[in-house]
C-alpha cells in the first residue's frame, strides 16, 4: 500500500501577507515586515531562489506583534522574549501612554511616522528615552529640527531624537541636517497651499476633511522624497562595483 502523502501547509509571499494584514494595519509595509524579521520576531521560510514564504503561524505572530506595538507600545525585545518562551506577550502589561524608543526605531527603519500618542516629555526625559545627549537635543532645537510645545516634546520629537542619535554613529551631526529643515518647510508649503481653500469654512466636517487631506498629501510627498533618495543612493552604490550576491534581499 503506497504511503499517504501529506499535503504541505500553505504559505504566502510578502505581497499576500500585506493584503491579509493591511486591513487591520494600514501602515504596514514590506520594509517594516523585514525589520521585524531582522529583530527575530518572525521567521519565514525561504524558497530556493531566496523569496520569503509566511505560514499561518507567522501571520498570527506578526498580527500579535503589530497589535502590541499599536495598542500597548511594548518594546520589541520584550515581545520577542515572551513569544519565544510561549508566554502571552500582553500578560501583566497595562497600556502605556508613551511609545518606547524601540517602537519609534521600528518606524524609522520602515520609513513611517511616529506613533500617535498623547505622551509628553521634558528635555531630560527625551534624552533618556532616545539615548541622545541633552547637548545634541539643544542643538536640534536651535536648528529648528526639534519642536517644543507648551514646555514639552511629543512622539515626533522622540522620532527625531532617536534618528539623529543613530546618525551620530556615522559622523552626521545636527548642523549637517539643516537641509532637511528646508525640505520639510517646502513640503509643508505644498500642504498649506492645498488645504487653504478649506480654511474659509469652519464647520467640523470641513475641518476634518482638511486634516485628512493634509496628512495624505504629506505622506505622499514623503513617499516621493523617499523613493527619489533611494534611487539616487542606489546609483551611488552601483558606482562601488558589483553588488553582494546576498544583498538583494528578495
Amino acid at each position: 500500500m503506497p504511503d499517504t502523502v501529506r499535503p504541505q501547509p500553505s504559505r504566502m509571499g510578502i505581497g499576500a501577507l500585506l493584503r491579509h494584514l493591511q486591513p487591520r494595519f494600514p501602515d504596514l509595509t514590506p520594509s517594516k515586515v523585514r525589520f521585524l524579521e531582522d529583530q527575530g520576531l518572525v521567521h519565514p521560510q525561504r524558497t530556493a531562489s531566496g523569496y520569503r514564504k509566511y505560514s499561518e503561524e507567522d501571520v498570527e505572530r506578526l498580527s500579535t506583534v503589530l497589535s502590541l506595538q499599536q495598542e500597548r507600545y511594548l518594546p520589541l525585545r520584550v515581545i520577542r522574549e515572551r513569544l519565544d518562551r510561549g508566554e502571552d506577550p500582553a500578560a501583566d502589561s497595562e497600556p502605556q501612554q508613551a511609545a518606547s524608543s524601540e517602537v519609534v526605531t521600528a518606524g524609522i527603519e520602515a520609513g513611517e511616522p511616529a506613533p500617535v500618542s498623547s505622551a509628553r516629555y521634558s528635555l531630560r526625559e527625551l534624552a533618556a528615552r532616545s539615548g541622545t545627549e541633552v547637548t545634541v537635543l539643544r542643538e536640534l532645537l536651535a536648528q529648528g529640527l526639534l519642536v517644543e510645545r507648551e514646555g514639552a516634546f511629543d512622539e515626533h520629537a522622540l522620532a527625531v531624537a532617536v534618528a539623529v542619535g543613530r546618525l551620530g554613529a556615522y559622523g552626521i551631526e545636527p548642523r549637517h541636517l539643516r537641509v532637511l529643515r528646508g525640505a520639510s518647510e517646502r513640503v509643508v508649503a505644498l500642504v498649506e497651499g492645498s488645504i487653504s481653500p478649506l480654511r474659509i469654512r469652519r464647520d467640523p466636517a470641513t475641518r476634518q476633511k482638511a486634516v485628512q487631506r493634509a496628512r495624505e498629501i504629506a505622506a505622499l510627498c514623503l513617499s516621493v522624497m523617499s523613493a527619489a533618495v533611494h534611487t539616487q543612493v542606489d546609483d551611488t552604490v552601483r558606482s562601488f562595483g558589483p553588488p553582494d550576491p546576498d544583498g538583494g534581499r528578495p
